[in-house]
């Protein structure tokens, strides 16, 4: 967990209302804007993507980029602290107050998830014989129905099928600093084969899967696109 990246952001915003309020008493548009900048410039820093493909390691637990998770939990927060700031300079304006209120809720309530993922390390993404949990939700195998990887090559994503969700799980490379690819392969096999999920959890069956997916995916000449690839129990190499 990088902290530095959770404290700094809402240290500027704070030290940008200060400066706000002593140039531009009950200026706080001035504030909402100079947030609004530095909300796309910390966008702009933090959610580009260090290298074109994630790498595929074998494992069974895939967590988040420490930076990018620490990130976006400190935008969060700093979101909630403009807001605050907000309240303090549109105050006794009811409309501006309480929008900005609810808005401060919410902000502070998805840093405090995401601080608590980070402090407990909760993966992005992890498989058990049982199932599969992703960001801290499980998810039975028999619910599982199919795993896709959709979007394009700038913005893939992967979306999970589980019965009884209206909206599939989403995985996507801000997320989880593992390839989408991999993943996919990955789930798809345990999937359509339950007789190995008994072997989930052991080093040894990490690097065998690993080694067999990749290898499959090679001698089939398979990559990545921007439709749809489905894997399903006719799609997944036999092991």
């Amino acid at each position: 967990m990088r902290w530095s990246w959770v404290v700094v952001p809402s240290l500027i915003v704070l030290g940008a209302g200060v400066l706000v309020r002593a140039l531009a008493p009950g200026g706080y548009l001035w504030l909402a804007l100079a947030g609004l900048i530095g909300f796309l410039v910390n966008q702009l820093i933090t959610d580009l993507r260090r290298r074109e493909e994630p790498p595929a390691r074998p494992g069974w637990e895939f967590h988040p980029s420490p930076r990018l998770a620490s990130a976006r939990a400190g935008r969060a927060f700093a979101v909630a602290t403009i807001m605050v700031l907000t309240i303090l300079f549109a105050a006794p304006d009811p409309v501006p107050v309480g929008a900005a209120a609810f808005a401060a809720a919410v902000s502070l309530g998805i840093g405090v998830r995401l601080v608590t993922r980070l402090v407990r390390h909760t993966p992005a993404l992890r498989l058990s014989a049982t199932g599969i949990e992703v960001r801290g939700a499980r998810y039975a195998w028999d619910r599982i129905g199919g795993v896709e990887l959709n979007g394009d090559r700038e913005h893939p994503r992967l979306d999970v099928l589980v019965s009884g969700r209206r909206r599939s799980v989403t995985l996507r490379p801000s997320s989880v600093d593992a390839s989408l690819l991999f993943l996919m392969d990955l789930i798809g096999y345990h999937q359509s084969h339950p007789e190995r999920r008994t072997a989930i959890g052991q080093a040894e069956e990490a690097r065998r899967v690993h080694e067999l997916l990749l290898s499959a995916r090679l001698a089939a000449g398979l990559r990545g696109g921007p439709g749809p690839i489905v894997t399903g129990p006719s799609r997944v190499a036999d092991g």
